[in-house]
């Protein structure tokens, strides 16, 4: 009996460990990179419109790191200047390295 559970609880524990984060999961991520690119000094404000998901795939050297690859496009709206400039459009590949810390999705440190 206690051979069972273990190996339940193994098997629990490794399926937990490597499932890849879902689509929505990984545009959350884009998005909120691009709000913490508005909140430095200067740096204007990125408005996403749009993200899609280009791929997600398990990295072969680091465990529990998916790298994902994103499409995001959207407006960047100047900082405030003296002279008024119209907003930009942008249309960026974002390459994440996402990792679960128990709990959410975070960018992985190298």
């Amino acid at each position: 009996m206690r051979k069972l559970l273990f190996i339940s609880l193994a098997v629990f524990f490794y399926s937990c460990s490597t499932e890849a984060p879902k689509e929505d999961e990984v545009k959350e991520m884009v998005k909120i990179w691009y709000m913490q690119k508005s909140s430095a000094d200067g740096a204007g404000i990125w408005n996403v419109s749009g993200v899609t998901v280009l791929s997600i795939k398990k990295d072969e050297k680091r465990k529990d790191i998916f790298n994902t690859i994103s499409h995001a496009t959207g407006t960047w709206k100047y900082p405030p200047l003296e002279i008024p400039k119209p907003d930009e459009n942008f249309s960026d590949t974002v390459q994440m390295d996402l990792r679960w810390n128990g709990s959410k999705w975070v960018t992985a440190n190298e």
